[in-house]
């Protein structure tokens, strides 16, 4: 059962505007190439601590953030059994009102997110995507997403991989926000689990719920394929009833196929999620 105590989606709003100043974010490249990211300067190696350091003071895409060190018991997220489910512990440091936690991705950059389950997707700070190495393209996909701010265009890609705590998950989908300084750990990665939050304790509890695929219900998933669908028949009752000026049917034949294969995509993207054909429909 989800609880009340639950980030609106308008958090999105404030993750826009600059942050208040606090303890600065911390970034280094380890020996294997990965990027991470951390509030306190200890925690970085000490022969990289003076680069990071000066790098910190710089004009950043990653903004820095306030919050109070987690206690030896909240340090380390763990997974336990409750009944037959596997109950995950991820414990998140206080912000104001904010929950914070740290997310890597693709398994190159780790970064701090804020937690707001009111979100629909992940949304990634440009730079932190640069980092973990997210590819924008012109044939990228792009979402309007309605912020505090008002709609805000952008791309949508699919994470290899996301980790949060002892969670890893693949093939979530988030968006890459040019506009924000610092993420958003949204619905595509809580919609995996049914969940609870405990404020006290500062530890969200999450559990496997097997009513989604990859973050997505199976009205979100009918939903996507009715629009591509939608789109094809459309199309295809022009070329048969509509045009017959060769140019223009041209036209509409390379969108039949781009259309096509957008469905294509799709389907691979739900076999591997293994989505039930049932929700394709």
């Amino acid at each position: 059962m989800r609880p009340g105590w639950i980030f609106a989606a308008a958090l999105l709003g404030f993750a826009l505007l600059p942050l208040a100043a606090g303890a600065q974010v911390y970034q280094w490249t380890d020996a294997t190439g990965g990027v991470h990211f951390t509030s306190r300067l200890s925690e970085v190696p000490p022969a990289q601590r003076d680069e990071a350091e000066q790098a910190a003071r710089a004009p950043s895409r990653v903004q820095t953030f306030a919050s109070p060190a987690p206690s030896s018991s909240s340090r380390s997220s763990h997974a336990r059994t409750r009944g037959r489910a596997t109950e995950h512990r991820i414990p998140f440091v206080r912000r104001g009102s904010m929950a914070i936690v740290h997310v890597r991705l693709n398994d190159r950059v780790t970064a701090p997110f804020v937690v707001d389950t009111g979100a629909s997707d992940i949304a990634i700070p440009a730079g932190v995507a640069d980092a973990a190495g997210i590819v924008v393209g012109a044939r990228t996909p792009r979402q309007t997403y309605l912020t505090a701010n008002g709609p805000v265009s952008s791309p949508v890609v699919t994470l290899d991989a996301i980790e949060v705590g002892d969670v890893r998950l693949s093939g979530v989908r988030a968006h890459v926000a040019s506009e924000m300084q610092i993420g958003l750990l949204g619905g595509s990665f809580f919609n995996n689990f049914t969940f609870q939050i405990d404020p006290a304790a500062n530890v969200i509890a999450l559990f496997p719920n097997d009513r989604v695929r990859q973050g997505q219900t199976e009205q979100q998933w009918r939903n996507r394929f009715a629009v591509v669908h939608q789109r094809i028949e459309t199309l295809d009752r022009y070329l048969e009833n509509h045009f017959t000026n060769e140019a223009r049917v041209a036209e509409l034949e390379r969108n039949r196929r781009r259309l096509a294969s957008d469905l294509q995509e799709l389907e691979a993207e739900a076999d591997a999620a293994d989505v039930p054909h049932g929700w394709r429909q």
